[in-house]
């Protein structure tokens, strides 16, 4: 087969640009450090970046939740602590408001007021525009101001608020209004009890109540004579129930021998009602109750029978707070009792508290599994489209020999014309 002078010179000008071809793709993988220019480069290695890529997407918006949450909750925990702090230097106020003058007593109440309004935009507290103790009710105050006599009341719910922080894995990242501010209460006992009832001879009184998500509950009350002219008052659910579990709520109770009325009530750790677990989308709020016996007395029914009958009230915050300030205004002192429900309310607000920091450990332990995780796609993608600058670097010598050996060959090899010879 007879080789002709134009198809040797049409077959080095095709490997000379394919050589070319080769320098540019190399100068270009060099230039930008990456294997792939386009997909059909290698449209499988293109297929898995592509997938790689949108996992580290993924991950990213993980992230960015992770640190929306932390933020919220840094905010959520540090507004509770104020208010703890506030309930603490109202605890203080109400020690040292012995005297019974009235003018006192009125700059007490100024400060009472004082506490009140501060509380309250602290509980009103918008972070990145959003009511953070609302549940999920953001866009408006939790907390409003009503009324004469003044009430506040919530206008939040106990929803939670859940960001996603991995497949499948969700966080919640609030504390509602209703849980710190607004689960506290106290049960009144009203009754009759018989003295010349017999050691350990019990009555008992359901007591109902609703929790932060509206759903009734009852609670059996047990009060059982211990001694004489005492009595000992223990919770528990009623047989069969299973809404909601309580813990603490213990107290006993002494009359006075002569008078029957009551002389002293010792209550042991506040009674604590938590319902049972309700759908995912809410937030189920304990609630903390404090045992009173203002109604109750001993002496000798008219029936022969002890009775016993207790009511359950809810009391927020910021109602005890102005109930505070009201008593000092009129010119008396508040009850212990008025002291104890503050300690109990600031006993709640330093749990939401801990409960915060709680939600944002585990949102500093989901951005560490999330950050090692991107760092195990990034190599990956790495070693996928990343090129070995040395290898390249070899290459691109090789070719660019390979293509001066070839052109200083075809000079030899392909023929001159009459052109050449006249330049």
């Amino acid at each position: 087969m007879r080789i002709t002078d134009n198809a040797i010179v049409a077959d080095f000008l095709t490997n000379l640009t394919r050589s070319r071809e080769r320098i540019n793709r190399l100068n270009v993988q060099l230039s930008t450090q990456k294997k792939l220019q386009k997909v059909s480069d290698d449209p499988i290695m293109a297929n898995t970046l592509l997938r790689l890529n949108v996992d580290l997407s993924r991950l990213d918006s993980y992230k960015t939740n992770v640190v929306d949450g932390k933020s919220t909750l840094k905010m959520t925990a540090d507004s509770l602590g104020k208010v703890s702090d506030i309930l603490q230097n109202v605890k203080g106020l109400l020690s040292g408001s012995t005297s019974a003058d009235p003018s006192f007593l009125a700059k007490l109440s100024d400060q009472m007021d004082q506490y009140l309004n501060m509380s309250m935009d602290i509980a009103n507290t918008q972070f990145d525009r959003k009511y953070i103790f609302g549940g999920t009710g953001t866009m408006a105050p939790p907390f409003v101001s009503s009324g004469a006599p003044q009430t506040v009341t919530y206008q939040g719910n106990a929803d939670a608020i859940k960001f996603q922080v991995g497949d499948g894995i969700s966080s919640v990242v609030n504390v509602s209004g209703a849980a710190a501010f607004a689960s506290t209460g106290e049960i009144n006992f009203t009754g009759l009890l018989d003295r010349a009832a017999p050691v350990n001879s019990i009555v008992t009184t359901t007591v109902g109540m609703t929790d932060g998500n509206g759903v009734a509950h009852s609670v059996l009350m047990t009060m059982q004579k211990t001694g004489a002219n005492s009595w000992a008052l223990s919770p528990a659910m009623p047989p069969g129930a299973t809404d909601a579990t309580v813990s603490g709520g213990t107290a006993t109770v002494t009359f006075d021998p002569a008078t029957g009325a009551l002389a002293s009530i010792v209550r042991g750790a506040p009674l604590i009602v938590t319902p049972a677990a309700t759908p995912t989308a809410q937030a189920t709020s304990p609630m903390t109750i404090m045992i009173r016996g203002t109604g109750l007395s001993e002496g000798t029914p008219a029936g022969g029978a002890s009775t016993l009958t207790g009511t359950h009230t809810n009391i927020s915050v910021f109602n005890q707070l102005i109930a505070l300030r009201d008593t000092l205004r009129s010119g008396a002192q508040p009850s212990a009792d008025d002291v104890a429900m503050i300690s109990v309310m600031q006993d709640v607000v330093m749990r939401e508290q801990a409960r915060a920091g709680t939600l944002s450990t585990n949102l500093t332990t989901s951005d560490e599994y999330l950050t090692a995780q991107r760092e195990h796609l990034l190599d990956l993608r790495s070693a996928k489209q990343d090129v070995d600058l040395t290898e390249i670097g070899m290459k691109l010598k090789q070719e660019e020999v390979m293509l001066d050996a070839a052109l200083s060959a075809a000079a030899k090899i392909i023929p001159k014309s009459l052109l050449d010879f006249l330049t």
